[in-house]
């Protein structure tokens, strides 16, 4: 009996660690494209402006794919759709790598962006319901801090892969990579009967899914709050996750290596971030006031990154660790709105917020591509647009500004105490 509960004990971490270990593979590949630019520019002959719109393919599936993805999770469990959400990222991947066509790589990006949709919500779901509630914040913020080790090898490491072996045979390799996961997520949640128990338990409360959603988007402090992380995640998605490692490279006269290994510092502040905020949140029982402190030392961090490229490239790379350490506090977004919140929208809380930000990067990645297009003074090296420091200046001025938004939106999310929060 005792080999019976330490054996479902341990699985229950295998399940976990399976959702983080695919989290951690789909911002790879969420990331990838910040440290191929040029390789993009140069295989499909685009400009800033279709590298930010080829990039957005991913957000175009991603994003409207996440209430779906919550409610069916909501209804169906994991297990059903988790294996073959890799398996769809994984050929995607492929499709990406071998494309000659413009049209081809943004199909291959789409694949990639709508199998990557139920990564997060999989991963809260699971640390929702086959953990203690207590833990919660923690756990997304630990399975979140292998996601940045992902996004952190998605530039400065994939930057010197991607220099040795070429974009195309890198991606690939990835994309085989998600081929084999999806196969063993199928057979190791074969072997747990949990979510099945979840099932049941949800099932009992005859709550139609799309009364799940009707419920979510009826409360004021789910859209605010919503808002209030996309605004806070858009130095993440816009600076780290595309656009920041070619800011460096120019504005700091430094290697494309070595900005792609500032991008990895500063996923690797979000990677150290992740559980700390969560421990101090769930510590704390207060979520609002975590996020705060979050936007704020992000912004005074970000500025003198953006502003005055003449400091020294070492603290660039502290300044850098820090703005991810304190955004992370992003992720309280998430354990917030499920406690905005009843039991049974636990997933569709998470993909619905998720869906909030992920319509702000598909604002948001294609207009900077687009600002600095519109301050480009025509210069052109080896068949490339070359962009001055100054025109990234203009086009990254919206990031402290998102920040300081954010930070007043929180003052209108009224929360109750996590402490409080029933789960029943």
């Amino acid at each position: 009996m005792r080999w019976f509960i330490k054996s479902r004990v341990s699985l229950k971490w295998v399940i976990w660690g399976l959702c983080a270990i695919f989290y951690f593979y789909e911002f790879v590949l969420r990331v990838s494209p910040s440290v191929m630019i040029d390789d993009l520019m140069n295989s499909f002959g685009i400009t800033a402006s279709t590298v930010g719109l080829l990039t957005s393919f991913y957000l175009y599936s991603y994003g409207p794919l996440q209430v779906p993805v919550g409610m069916i999770m909501d209804h169906f469990g994991v297990k059903k759709v988790l294996s073959s959400a890799a398996i769809v990222c994984g050929l995607g991947a492929l499709v990406f790598a071998s494309s000659k066509y413009l049209a081809f790589a943004g199909l291959g990006r789409g694949l990639i962006g709508a199998g990557s949709s139920f990564a997060f919500i999989a991963m809260i779901y699971v640390s929702s319901n086959w953990f203690d509630q207590t833990k919660r914040a923690f756990l997304i913020g630990a399975a979140n801090s292998l996601a940045m080790l992902g996004a952190s090898a998605g530039n400065g490491p994939l930057a010197g892969f991607i220099k040795n072996f070429g974009w195309r045979e890198s991606i690939f390799v990835f994309g085989v990579f998600g081929i084999v996961l999806g196969i063993i997520i199928y057979f190791v949640f074969k072997m747990d009967k949990r979510d099945e128990t979840i099932e049941k338990k949800t099932a009992k409360l005859k709550i139609h899914v799309f009364e799940n959603i009707k419920l979510i988007i009826s409360k004021k402090s789910t859209w605010i709050n919503g808002v209030a992380a996309l605004l806070f995640y858009m130095t993440t998605t816009i600076f780290a996750g595309l656009w920041g490692a070619s800011f460096v490279q120019k504005a700091y006269s430094v290697s494309k290596e070595v900005a792609g290994y500032a991008m990895s510092i500063f996923f690797a502040g979000w990677l150290v971030g992740g559980p700390l905020m969560g421990f101090f949140s769930d510590l704390l029982g207060e979520r609002k006031i975590a996020i705060r402190i979050g936007v704020i030392g992000a912004l005074l961090c970000l500025v003198p990154v953006i502003y005055f490229p003449f400091i020294h490239i070492y603290i660039v790379y502290v300044l850098l660790f820090l703005v991810g350490l304190f955004s992370s506090a992003e992720l309280l977004s998430f354990s917030l709105a499920i406690e905005l919140n009843t039991f049974k929208a636990k997933a569709t809380a998470a993909a619905f917020t998720n869906f909030i930000i992920s319509m702000g990067d598909i604002i948001f990645q294609p207009l900077v591509g687009r600002l600095l297009d519109s301050n480009w003074n025509g210069s052109i090296v080896e068949g490339i647009r070359v962009y001055r420091v100054e025109d990234y200046q203009i086009a990254l001025s919206c990031l402290p500004m998102t920040l300081v938004l954010a930070f007043i939106l929180l003052f209108f999310v009224k929360e109750k105490s996590s402490k409080k929060v029933s789960v029943k």
